[in-house]
């Protein structure tokens, strides 16, 4: 899905798993789930989470009314499933990626190469998360949110943590930098406001090659040849 329209979007396993079923077919409720999390990702994008109501998402997501409720109990429920999904998949691609090589750093930029595609694929879910996370809060999903993100997290800490042991690395505090780089890769749609007439491609370059640098690993590109000025004598 991207801009919140109607599209293929790659579905997270067992997507919304803790949420009490009554339907017993495990195959049908992850369709029915994912059709719902596609219906209302694109509702809230455009009308907002708390002016969108669950009559207007089972409509989109093509249910019988009433039928929503023996897949989710709330919409807290449904936005829920939206940050299972968006989350599962970043914790997919973030894996392949750091599969992708055994040298830290051709992790390292192939993870956020990864995350910047993520991002700008989920880029209206990703500012809907961040608008109404304090639902997760009340919603009892919290838990759950907070391992999702421990999991993406840890990938990104464990490749830091071995370029570090090897040498390659110098970082004072790891803990910061695996919180950190997440984070300023979802401003590619956080702060898309002011980056217009600005590629994805020259920022995630540019992302690289700031990181890279500020852990001593080295920029993404060879630097130019400095012209020494000849010394007047």
């Amino acid at each position: 899905m991207k801009d919140g329209k109607s599209g293929p979007v790659k579905r997270s396993k067992k997507a919304g798993a803790r949420i009490p079923t009554s339907v017993k077919d495990v195959a049908l409720v992850e369709k029915r789930r994912h059709q719902i999390f596609e219906a209302a990702l694109q509702a809230f994008s455009k009308n907002g989470f708390h002016e969108t109501n669950l009559r207007q998402v089972t409509k989109l997501a093509d249910l019988a009314y009433g039928s929503i409720y023996d897949y989710v109990r709330t919409k807290d429920d449904i936005l829920f499933l939206i940050y299972d999904n968006v989350l599962g998949e970043l914790c997919r691609v973030l894996q392949e990626a750091a599969a992708s090589s055994d040298d830290p750093a051709q992790q390292l930029r192939a993870l956020i190469k990864a995350a910047m595609d993520h991002t700008d694929e989920y880029k209206e879910a990703i500012i809907l998360l961040y608008q109404e996370s304090r639902v997760m809060k009340t919603s009892g999903h919290l838990a759950e949110v907070y391992e999702k993100e421990r999991s993406y997290l840890r990938i990104f800490s464990e490749v830091l943590e071995r370029g570090a042991k090897l040498g390659m690395f110098g970082f004072p505090n790891i803990k910061v930098l695996e919180n950190v780089l997440p984070l300023i890769c979802s401003a590619w749609a956080l702060k898309r406001w002011n980056m217009r007439g600005l590629s994805k491609k020259e920022y995630t370059e540019a992302l690289v090659d700031f990181v890279m640098r500020g852990i001593n690993a080295g920029p993404l590109l060879e630097p130019a040849i400095e012209i020494e000025t000849p010394i007047e004598v």
